[in-house]
Formats: C-alpha cells, sequence, structure tokens
C-alpha cells in the first residue's frame, strides 16, 4: 500500500509539473521516503547528513560524535523540511547559475547583452542566480540511497535572464567520516556559451551551539593554507579585479596557519570576503585541503578538498535575519551574530563583466564542453 501511495504521487506530481511548464523529474522525487522531519537522510560511518529538496537541496543537519562521545548536529538550519518554503534567507544549498554578484545586473556575451535578474543591492546587481536562482529554487530528487543523494535541476532560458536551458545533476554522498559532491551541467539549445559558476553554501559551528560553547565561532580556529591573496571589493561588495596581499597578522591572514577566529572578528567584524586559491601545479585536491576549520572544545576538524579556484568566507550576521532561531535539540535559542561560518567554494565572481581575467574557459560553457565541479569535506575528532 505504500509503495502504491508513493506511485501514485509520483505520477501525480509529474503530470502537474509538465502541466504547469515544469520539471520532467519532478515525478521522481514523490518516490523517495524522508524521515518525521520530512528530510531526505544518507549516512556513512561516523556521519549522518541530513537535506531538504529546497532551497538549492540545502543541507539540514550533519551529525557527528564529538570527543567525548557525544552525537552533535554542526550545522546551522531549521527543524522542519517545510519551514524552508516561506524562509527567504541565507540557508540555500546550491547556488547557481551564477555564485556571488553580477555588477549592472548584465553581462556580454558575443556583442548580445543579457539583462539578469537584479535582486541585490537595491535592484543594482544580481545576486547568487537572481530573484529565483538556484539557492532560491524546490529541487527534484532523481535518486536516494542510504549513503547518496542526486537532486536535479531543469533550468530553462531565460530564467532570470541567463541564456540557455541547463540540465544538471547535483550528488551528495557520504562515506566514513567523508562528504563528498559532484555537480554537472550540460547546456543546450544555445550557439552561443552559457555561464555557469556554482557554489554550495553550508553554515558550520562545530561546537553544535552546546551549552558548553559560547554560542559562536570565535573560538573556532581557521586554516587557509593557499589564499594569501584576495580580490578587494567596492563600497556594494562588487570585486574590482584588485588583488590585495592578505598581510601576516591581519586580519585576512588565514594562511600562515591556524587562526582564532575571535581574534580577528573583533577587529573586522565579521567575513564576506574572496580569498583565492592559489594552488602550484599539480594541484593534489584530493590530498591537501584549501580549507581546515576545527574547534578544540568539540574535537571535531573538518578539511575542505575543492577543485575550484576561490573561497568565500562568510560568517552569520544576525542583523538581516534575526528571527532566526536554532533547531530544537541545538536548544531553540536565538542565532547570535557570527554564530556560524561558510566556506563556499567557487569560481571567481563578477568575472562575466571583466574579460581581462580571462576566467572564460571556467566560467562560460556550451553542447560541447560539460560543466563539472567536485569538492569533499573530511571529518575527523581528536581525542
Amino acid at each position: 500500500m505504500v509503495e502504491y501511495k508513493r506511485v501514485a504521487a509520483s505520477v501525480w506530481a509529474l503530470t502537474k509539473a509538465l502541466w504547469n511548464g515544469g520539471s520532467p523529474f519532478a515525478g521522481y522525487t514523490a518516490m523517495w521516503p524522508v524521515n518525521e522531519e520530512g528530510k531526505y537522510v544518507i549516512e556513512a560511518e561516523g556521519i549522518r547528513l541530513a537535506f531538504t529538496n529546497l532551497n538549492g537541496g540545502a543541507p539540514t543537519n550533519l551529525w557527528i560524535n564529538d570527543t567525548h562521545g557525544n552525537e552533535v548536529d554542526i550545522l546551522l538550519g531549521l527543524d522542519f523540511a517545510k519551514d524552508y518554503a516561506n524562509y527567504t534567507g541565507k540557508l540555500g544549498g546550491t547556488i547557481g547559475r551564477v555564485a556571488g554578484h553580477i555588477s549592472d545586473a548584465s553581462f556580454d556575451i558575443n556583442e548580445v547583452t543579457y539583462n539578469t535578474s537584479a535582486n541585490g543591492n537595491n535592484g543594482t546587481t544580481t545576486l547568487d542566480g537572481g530573484e529565483r536562482g538556484w539557492s532560491r529554487m524546490a529541487l527534484d530528487v532523481g535518486s536516494h540511497t542510504h549513503n547518496s543523494i542526486t537532486f536535479v535541476v531543469f533550468d530553462r532560458a531565460g530564467k532570470n535572464g541567463f541564456p540557455g536551458n541547463a540540465g544538471s545533476s547535483l550528488s551528495h554522498s557520504v562515506f566514513p567520516y567523508e562528504w563528498r559532491m559532484s555537480y554537472g551541467v550540460m547546456p543546450t539549445r544555445t550557439s552561443d556559451p552559457v555561464p555557469i559558476n556554482l557554489s554550495h553554501q553550508t553554515f558550520w559551528n562545530l561546537d553544535g551551539f552546546g551549552n558548553d560553547s559560547s554560542g559562536t565561532v570565535a573560538e573556532h580556529k581557521l586554516h587557509l593554507p593557499f589564499s594569501g591573496l584576495r580580490l578587494e571589493d567596492d563600497e556594494r561588495g562588487i570585486p574590482t579585479g584588485d588583488i590585495k596581499g592578505n598581510l601576516r597578522r591581519s586580519c585576512h591572514d588565514f594562511w600562515s596557519g591556524p587562526k582564532r577566529l575571535g581574534e580577528y572578528l573583533q577587529r573586522k567584524g565579521k567575513y564576506d570576503d574572496l580569498y583565492l586559491v592559489n594552488r602550484r601545479s599539480p594541484w593534489e585536491k584530493d590530498s591537501r585541503p584549501v580549507a581546515s576549520l576545527s574547534s578544540e572544545n568539540t574535537g571535531i576538524t573538518v578539511d575542505m578538498y575543492t577543485d575550484q579556484e576561490a573561497i568565500r568566507l562568510l560568517t552569520w550576521d544576525d542583523g538581516e535575519h534575526s528571527n532566526l532561531t536554532l533547531k530544537g535539540r541545538q536548544g531553540g535559542g536565538a542565532v547570535m551574530k557570527n554564530a556560524a561560518i561558510s566556506m563556499q567554494m567557487q569560481d571567481w565572481p563578477n568575472a562575466l563583466n571583466h574579460p581581462e581575467w580571462q576566467r572564460d574557459d571556467h566560467i562560460l560553457w556550451g553542447p560541447d564542453r560539460l560543466m563539472t565541479t567536485f569538492s569533499k569535506f573530511k571529518f575527523s575528532v581528536g581525542r
């Protein structure tokens, strides 16, 4: 009977989607089981991860045992999947088609101007793919096993002003103490290249907001070993193209060794900065992390590996979403400023309007060039 209901729900979802001009993959989503919170759960030794298909397939929980043997949830998120339907804040998953700002909400390709959704800086820029960008979309679930889930996106030409259709597969898998994500996008029905620069947003607090923690990431340590440089932003947060050096002992110096975030946050207030990943060839992207975040309180360390060449470092700012509360099992209290930190792998933002950066091979794709990217988080717990 349960299986029959799933098939019936799947057929109805597919019919409804096609009638409304939606995704041909909608029927799959209703096939896969969710837990009592409406979430999709995947797990492996030492790690359990939950998602919603809303808000770009947002990760909602990541449970891991700390150095004391206590299971802690180290992600900022919402209690129930349905809560994401009306949530318009920063707790999204995949960011696309283009992460970061596009200045003047427009760009040119082969002397054709494309005007994109102006949802940033009071309607003067395009931010994270536009008003209906992927992190603000409900995605379809193409497959779900005990240790993996694949979201499917069919983004039609003209949505948010971007050219070409984009059929995308966004996969997450867990292995012992490891979370891997791989993205593949195939642009179609266009003679011109299609801009694609994906990222993924996850807000970490490795203390799990426990009673013996400060409720912020102030005591966390961060290391960005390949990021001695960053892109300078203007007053609107738009990269100017100027490259700045992260001087030793400055509030941007995470390259010379692990640094306690609290000391830097006292001087800077918060982070929303684009750090470059300056690796020597060969990149060793599978063996040398580009970012490491750790907490002495729980003994948890997360190392981030990626084939991308920039990291957007973003700390939680409670000013915009001050009504957000922690999940019930995290204590349910208010989410404080700098309660969590996101390390978002991506290519250089606003490169569409800076051809002199020579990033076309990294951000423009077509039917003959499938866009792929791979990242992973590896966890360890000190004893």
